[in-house]
């Protein structure tokens, strides 16, 4: 098995020549060969004159053995690299791209010609990519799933390691890259800035150095001073997170500090070594080299020195590139969605995993993960990977295709430059019958046509490491499959209980949960949200622990699969606090008053004394402030145990509040105040109605309607 690579030949020189040349240097030293590319014109060319040209260049290639690492642009257009690649594989040649112009990929005024590009690339089996965000943009963009990814992470700079001399402390700039960048038509700082191309900009501090040789460049730029790598417009910023910078290199080769904006692909590394310093704007720039000292200076020259020799002697594309051959050969190489190692730091564990039937003939998975994660993996006991998430708010996943005795095991990773890095992983999980214990908790979920994700919300439930759990589906007059689906859990798991009844509303149904109810604790969900695994047992610990009426949890509202922080409260976590003190903190922090009854556990004969208004829309905002008038004292954690989900179904009560009239709006929160204020704890009647004033006001304030002000008046004057 020979390997190939690609070098460009007679193209006018450009630093996409140069990056190539000193890459196809480097890979003779390790042993691989030169196939040479010329480059031309060929817009014009046949596509039979075309094979021909390229059956000349890749003519001494074995068959079915050596493999060619072509360095992409070539120059010559995708017509003759796509070509090319067909060649290469009608010839079995095994083929690694190793892309070079990463960030004009991502550039919207490109994206006509992406799909063509991924096409291209789809050819290879190994891919040489800058960065892990170039990977993830490739992956969401086309790119086989199954593709191998090699990460450069910084490009190389080949130089003879005694050229130069130490960098001395100079207050002056150095910028070598051919286009102006942002700023520098309008330079006006006291520190030189030295340009190395050609260029209009002129000023009393800009010091135009023209074309260098490459040689007489770096010895000027090893001087000393600082290396600017920085962008022309919003676009060339964007790139810079995908993209290495052959500047930077340059720069470090030549053993001087940089300076970078923040948020560079390479930032981290440069901050990390302390290779120079990452910025908001030049102004920081410039203000951070004013105030440094000699010794500051000094500093990061040894560490630059430090590093640099490594890129001098092109120590990082040898590692691409043997990484690259390695994964051509070897199937467990370079497939980054593959981990090969656990790492357990002790810090990172899953705390909690669970295996259930689900509706269909499915399996759901559940989890709890405690400690730093990316996302998480789950395979088969087979070791094939079933599912992937960089999700790490998740904790369910649906397994479909597999039967009740299979087993799997979830891991937890992080993402590395070499990819996804394993740090906690389960025992195997498999299905196995649940014990019940005595009813404890009972949760109740009304539920109206909703069989596109009823399945999931039961799940969910069911998933809970709290065993003392009965829950009680009410099924509100639905017209569609969900009464199929939910009678499907009963006859499947002890502890689920289903009510029907004829459509009345979630009032109506959450009341006739809770007639049935045995548990001593009372909880709610709605039938489209979802809770984490460990929520009742936490809750249930909470409320015992601290001898309260209620316990409260934080929740996340998740909005196109982005998870927001929706109700938290500044108070101590896990002590009991007097019900008073709690809600009257409400009105003192200035806080939004929660109205949800969906993210607390509540005493049971406390709620069954007080029932649901069932006669109007908005019955949550005038039971809760009503049923948090009767407790002795509450408590709370803010673990975001309860998930609002407002991105899997469209046409809520929300969606039909914002459709009302103003009067129809009126009334509802006419009905709400009025509710609270008259089936409310009359020994905190003061507390109600200072809650009725902010209320009306507010809302008054919202829709410029002078009826709220009025009807708090009447409150306020009633005896």
């Amino acid at each position: 098995m020979n390997v190939y690579i690609t070098k460009m030949n007679g193209i006018r020189w450009n630093s996409l020549q140069n990056r190539q040349l000193m890459i196809a240097e480097i890979a003779y030293e390790m042993g691989c060969r030169e196939m040479g590319i010329f480059c031309y014109n060929g817009s014009n060319e046949s596509i039979e004159s075309l094979k021909v040209r390229i059956d000349g260049i890749i003519a001494g290639l074995s068959w079915g053995v050596d493999i060619v690492i072509c360095q992409f642009p070539t120059g010559n257009g995708l017509k003759f690299e796509r070509e090319l690649l067909n060649r290469l594989n009608i010839y079995q040649i095994q083929v690694v791209i190793f892309i070079h112009d990463a960030g004009s990929i991502v550039r919207e005024s490109n994206q006509g010609i992406l799909s063509e590009t991924i096409r291209l690339y789809n050819q290879a089996e190994v891919l040489v990519v800058p960065s892990l965000m170039m990977r993830q943009f490739l992956l969401d963009n086309g790119i086989r799933k199954d593709m191998k990814f090699v990460i450069q992470e910084i490009g190389d700079y080949l130089l003879d390691m005694n050229f130069f001399s130490t960098p001395q402390f100079r207050k002056e700039i150095h910028f070598t890259g051919i286009v102006e960048f942002e700023g520098m038509r309008n330079w006006s700082y006291d520190l030189l800035l030295k340009l190395y191309a050609v260029s209009e900009s002129q000023g009393q501090n800009i010091n135009n150095m023209g074309n260098l040789p490459s040689g007489e460049l770096m010895s000027v730029l090893s001087k000393g001073g600082f290396g600017l790598v920085w962008y022309r417009d919003t676009t060339s910023r964007q790139e810079m997170e995908y993209s290495v910078s052959f500047e930077l290199s340059r720069y470090l080769a030549a053993g001087i500090p940089v300076i970078v904006p923040v948020g560079i692909l390479n930032q981290a590394l440069i901050e990390r070594n302390h290779l120079g310093m990452a910025v908001n704007s030049l102004d920081e720039a410039i203000a951070v080299i004013e105030a440094m000292t000699e010794a500051d200076y000094q500093e990061y020259v040894k560490c630059v020195g430090r590093f640099s020799r490594i890129l001098k002697k092109g120590y990082y594309t040898k590692k691409c590139l043997i990484e690259a051959v390695q994964a051509v050969c070897r199937r467990d190489t370079g497939e980054l969605t593959i981990p090969a190692k656990i790492y357990d730091s002790g810090e990172c564990i899953f705390t909690y995993t669970v295996l259930n039937e689900s509706y269909g003939e499915n399996l759901a998975l559940s989890w709890n993960y405690s400690g730093n994660a990316d996302g998480f993996l789950i395979y088969d006991t087979s070791g094939k990977l079933v599912y992937e998430t960089g999700n790490v708010h998740q904790h369910f996943s649906l397994i479909r295709g597999y039967e009740k005795g299979d087993k799997f095991i979830v891991k937890a990773f992080i993402n590395t430059l070499k990819g996804k890095l394993i740090v906690a992983a389960s025992e195997p999980i498999y299905v196995s019958a649940e014990e019940y214990d005595r009813v404890e908790v009972s949760m109740i979920i009304p539920v109206y046509n909703a069989e596109n994700y009823i399945a999931r919300g039961i799940d969910a439930v069911l998933a809970q490491s709290f065993h003392g759990l009965e829950i009680i589906i009410v099924n509100d007059g639905s017209t569609d499959h969900t009464a199929d689906i939910i009678e499907w859990y009963a006859k499947k798991y002890a502890n689920v209980k289903i009510l029907h009844q004829e459509n009345g509303g979630p009032a109506v149904a959450r009341n006739t949960g809770i007639e049935c109810a045995v548990g001593e604790y009372i909880g709610f969900m709605d039938s489209d949200d979802t809770i984490h695994p460990e929520m009742i047992e936490r809750l249930v610990a909470s409320i015992k622990k601290n001898n309260c009426d209620i316990a409260i949890t934080s929740v996340y509202k998740i909005v196109n699969s982005e998870y927001r922080e929706y109700v938290q409260y500044p108070v101590e976590e896990d002590v009991a606090i007097a019900a008073e003190d709690f809600l009257w903190m409400h009105f003192e922090k200035g806080l939004i008053f929660s109205v949800m009854v969906w993210n607390k556990l509540y005493r049971a004969s406390l709620v069954k004394e007080h029932l649901f208004p069932e006669f109007f829309l908005g019955e949550d905002g005038a039971w809760t402030p009503c049923i948090l008038s009767f407790a002795d004292s509450i408590c709370y954690l803010n673990d975001r145990l309860y998930e609002y989900d407002r991105s899997i179904r469209e046409n809520t009560l929300e969606d039909q509040w914002s459709i009302q009239s103003q009067y129809e709006r009126f009334m509802r929160y006419k009905n709400i105040v009025t509710f609270y204020l008259e089936h409310g704890n009359i020994e905190r009647i003061k507390f109600l109605k200072e809650l009725a004033k902010r209320n009306l006001l507010g809302w008054g304030s919202i829709y410029a309607d002078d009826k709220y002000e009025k009807l708090w008046g009447e409150i306020r004057d009633k005896k």
